[in-house]
């Protein structure tokens, strides 16, 4: 007893202390803004010192708040509003630390406590520069601060403060428990990578914001930041990838992406920083678009804004979304207050941003780096529009009208082949002007090794269709393969042909930079071709760290390709001893079985699965049924998922009573997803690639 009552006593001491902190951090964020703002002005450097100070003291108190709430998870304090609503005395501890995150109010003070990290990280990475870029861009940063500071004091109507307590003697019994959907190893590491790559495209956007307010307009605080940005990218690559993984394992639709409103916000920063990295390096190496990349680091920043006002306000319905809220409101008055900023920043150095050279050629580097650029922001606005369709609709017609996911595959299928094109175009392509030579050298072979794999696949394909249905070709097998079946929709897709050229072309193009620069280093250096290509990526790794990104790239869409262009899908009610089939597989279903586990119960059946009459393996998906204090049992698909080569065999079970026997009737769905492994592998090689580029020491201005 009188440990229990120690134990209450010290819960009630830490959330007093961790509210105490986030308000402490509110004067300590204004602070940094105060005295930063001064001391740059006036020049003194004891109060810029201070400023910094303030910064570090912000991420000290953040982290008090946020260390006193992972406390009220782990020792069960039901005194916690939040403790309450997202956690419970038998949720495993993993999924407790990760309620952190579990609903708006923990989540902004993760977010926030995030963003105080990589304050303190820039202060500490220039404690010792002389010069003042950092110290600017230290101003925007504690700003950002400040506006969630504010939110998670409890001030904003909408989101209450993580750290409130019940009034005395209102001490909950057990607590609700996170979303069972969320307790998932996934989700425990999805939702913090994304944050971490979307707060880390603040670091960027604070250094553009210091270059106008400090009037250094060149290309310093392009490299200054260059990490930050390839740090946001890989992250946010591996933390969409992450969300798609849990998407295809937890909700049992067999995919893993549907343009899902909250899927959107995380894309749309994405390609913004993508095109930004190519963007700066036109700055870097010709002195142009310098308004340009102010302008779309300005938008990846805001997007991330504009992400979390979606996921946050209610207005769009989403299987991500968090519940209705007034909150959604002040993000969007601060993305408004905050680009204005920017734009008047913009005017009053206006002749300062003038580019140093004009573009002298369409066929060059830096025109190719413009289309990719104008394509990839072509594509977030084609996106943002779907998005927020539903939006607009109701304010037109009082209703809303949802946006199909054929939608989006429609209108970003050229862009996005154009764009596939370009990942192999634009690296070999010369600066300034392409010159017939370099045409022919660089060019001609991916061309040629291009149109014949694109020959071999229009015949394979061809050839399988008329064997699945000979009635498909009249007069012999080739007769009308050119006006039918290359231009079917649904039988011979022609983008899935462009693919395929545009997939081979930017290989051969890569891998014969990789193969001529190798060649040379192992002729220089009298060594082996192994060693060589070792020493050309280590030489430049930035480069060669970019050409690995876009063979990620590329597999990644023959990934895609495969897996949404030719899945198989059956869908059958089963009882014991009943099969199905899809593709060339039969399932069986055998058996049935019942688990009791920790916070949840476990129902499922058994599938044998055979391939021509041959046993291969046997599958068990299941539904779990979480329980949930004074809710009854909420259940969630467990789908089975059985690897074959680069395909999956997946099954997903329809709803079940929580007791099931061997008389239940079963709803199964079974997918064949072709090549859905190479998408994971190609996104492997793209944060593999990434990692390469960003341990560049050098400045270097050297392509990617």
């Amino acid at each position: 007893m009188f440990i229990e009552d120690l134990i209450v006593d010290i819960q009630g001491l830490t959330a007093e202390l961790g509210q105490a902190a986030i308000f402490l951090s509110l004067l300590a964020a204004l602070w940094s803004i105060v005295l930063l703002s001064i001391g740059l002005t006036k020049r003194r450097p004891n109060l810029v010192r201070s400023g910094r100070n303030g910064i570090i003291a912000t991420f000290i108190l953040i982290s008090i708040a946020t260390g006193t709430l992972i406390f009220g998870f782990v020792t069960d304090d039901f005194s916690m509003k939040y403790v309450v609503e997202v956690s419970s005395a038998a949720q495993p501890l993993l999924y407790k630390i990760s309620a952190l995150w579990g609903r708006m109010s923990g989540s902004l003070l993760f977010w926030l406590w995030l963003l105080t990290a990589a304050g303190g990280v820039v202060v500490l990475q220039n404690r010792r520069s002389k010069d003042s870029l950092a110290d600017y861009a230290l101003i925007p940063i504690a700003i950002v601060q400040l506006f969630f500071i504010v939110l998670v004091t409890g001030w904003i109507e909408g989101v209450y403060n993580p750290l409130a307590r019940f009034p005395a003697g209102q001490i909950a019994a057990d607590g609700q428990g996170m979303n069972p959907l969320l307790q998932t190893p996934s989700m425990a590491f999805h939702p913090p990578t994304l944050y971490i790559g979307w707060i880390s495209l603040t670091v960027p956007f604070a250094f553009a914001v210091a270059a106008l307010l400090s009037g250094r307009i060149g290309s310093d605080w392009i490299h200054r930041s260059r990490r930050w940005m390839l740090f946001s990218w890989i992250v946010l690559t591996a933390g969409i990838t992450l969300g798609g993984h849990w998407a295809y394992q937890e909700l049992g639709w067999g995919g893993y992406w549907a343009w899902d409103p909250v899927e959107n916000a995380s894309f749309m920063p994405w390609l913004l920083g993508t095109a930004y990295l190519h963007s700066v390096m036109i700055q870097e190496k010709r002195g142009m678009l310098k308004l340009w990349n102010i302008l779309l680091i300005t938008l990846a920043f805001q997007f991330t804004l504009i992400g979390t006002f979606i996921t946050r306000s209610g207005i769009i319905t989403s299987v991500h979304a968090f519940a209705q809220s007034d909150i959604g409101g002040y993000f969007l008055g601060f993305i408004l207050l905050s680009t204005l900023g920017v734009i008047a920043l913009i005017v009053y150095r206006w002749e300062r941003l003038k580019s140093a050279n004009r573009l002298e050629s369409l066929l060059s580097r830096e025109s190719s780096f413009v289309l990719n650029n104008w394509l990839l922001v072509g594509l977030t606005l084609i996106i943002l529009w779907g998005t927020i369709w539903p939006i607009i609709s109701e304010a037109i017609q009082d209703k809303k009208a949802s946006v199909p996911e054929s939608f989006f595959n429609q209108v970003v299928v050229i862009p996005g082949l154009l764009l596939l094109f370009l990942t192999g175009a634009g690296p070999i392509i010369s600066w300034k002007k392409i010159t017939p030579n370099n045409f022919k050298r660089m060019f001609i072979p991916p061309i040629i090794v291009g149109l014949i794999a694109t020959g071999i696949a229009w015949i394979y394909l061809a050839i399988k269709t008329v064997l699945k249905d000979p009635n498909q070709i009249d007069g012999g097998l080739f007769a009308n393969i050119p006006g039918g079946l290359l231009f079917s929709g649904e039988k011979f897709p022609i983008f899935s042909l462009l693919c395929v050229f545009a997939s081979v072309f930017v290989l051969v193009a890569i891998f014969s930079e990789f193969s001529r620069g190798a060649k040379l280093r192992t002729k220089r250096q009298q060594t082996t071709f192994l060693n060589g290509l070792r020493l050309l990526i280590q030489r430049n790794k930035r480069r060669y760290g970019g050409y690995i990104v876009h063979i990620g790239i590329v597999i990644v869409y023959i990934g895609i390709m495969g897996s949404k262009g030719y899945f198989l899908l059956e869908s059958e009610s089963l009882k014991l001893g009943e099969s199905m089939e899809v593709g060339a597989y039969q399932l069986t279903m055998k058996d049935t079985f019942q688990e009791e586990r920790e916070n949840y119960f476990r129902s499922g059946v058994v599938f044998d699965v055979s391939k021509n009459g041959k046993h291969t393996t046997s599958m068990r998906p299941a539904r779990h049924f979480y329980h949930k204090a004074g809710q009854g049992d909420q259940d969630t698909i467990e789908s089975a998922i059985h690897g074959v080569g680069m395909d999956n065999l997946y099954i997903a079970l329809g709803p079940l009573p929580a007791k099931i026997d061997n008389t239940t009737n079963v709803n199964a769905q079974v997918y064949y997803n072709p090549l859905i492994r190479v998408v994971w592998i190609g996104v492997a090689i793209m944060v593999l690639g990434g990692l390469v580029a960003i341990t560049e020491r050098s400045e270097s201005t050297t392509s990617t």
